[in-house]
This record gives structure tokens, sequence and C-alpha cells, in this order.
């Protein structure tokens, strides 16, 4: 296994964390840190620095740069992780969404941009109900012929 992922492994059980504990405290997907605990992926420098002051180690020791495994970041300036309040977000999007590997939520993203372009551009020609679009030439009545 990897560096990252038995380093993380190990941070997490000296700081008696679960992934989805670790995730909540960091603002970090589930998916994300499952993918990194199974050795999928390394973190990226900024994620490594948040989950590095969660779990007060330093960054380099998560990352095997060094055997040094405490934190180098003083404990009265901590990181912010989330900035911004995170809106109000239906649960299963989001249940759904950490349950998905990285190229079906690119998938997804580009499948909402797509339905979010379809709605604006249709609801300004929306039509009132009862009525219906009619397509093509009118036809012509035709005169019944006597026999």
């Amino acid at each position: 296994m990897g560096i990252f992922a038995d380093r993380l492994k190990e941070a997490m059980q000296q700081a008696n964390l679960t992934s989805a504990q670790l995730a909540k405290q960091t603002g970090i997907g589930r998916s994300s840190i499952s993918q990194w605990l199974s050795n999928k992926y390394v973190a990226k420098h900024d994620k490594v620095t948040a989950l590095a002051t969660v779990l007060n180690v330093s960054p380099d020791w998560l990352l095997g740069t060094t055997d040094i495994a405490t934190a180098s970041v003083p404990k009265a300036a901590p990181i912010p992780v989330a900035v911004t309040p995170t809106p109000a977000v239906d649960p299963r999007l989001v249940t759904l969404w950490e349950q998905l590997e990285p190229d079906q939520q690119a998938k997804l993203i580009k499948k909402a941009q797509k339905l979010l372009a379809k709605s604006q551009t249709s609801s300004g020609s929306k039509r009132k109900k009862g009525k219906k679009k009619k397509k093509g030439k009118k036809r012509k009545k035709r005169k019944k012929r006597k026999s």
C-alpha cells in the first residue's frame, strides 16, 4: 500500500476518527477520503493541509517526505477549510454523489449543466396550457365533391 494511504489510516486511528467524521471536519467528500485510503489517488496539496490540520500531523509526514509526525502548524492559527456556508442540498443527492467514481461525477455535472441550459432556453418560450404549437404548413380544407 502507498505511504500516504498508510499514514492517513494511522493518523485517523490515532485521532480516533472514522472517514465520515474526517470528511465532516475537513469539508472533504467521503468518496475522496475512501479513494485515498484505498490508494487509488493521493490528495492534492490543499486537501493534505486540511487533513493534517484536523489529524494534528504535518503534511510532510502524511506525504511520506519526513518521519516527524507532529504538526508544524501552530494550534493558534488553524487553516480554514470551509469559508462559505453550505447551501441546503437534498441529502439524497449528497449520498448518491459520494458513491460515484470521479469520472461518473464529471458525467453527472455535464448532464446537470445540459438540463439547466435546456430548462433556461425552454422557459423563455413557454406556451399557455391547452394550446399546442402547430407544426408545418396549414392544411387547406378540401371541398367535398358531388357524386
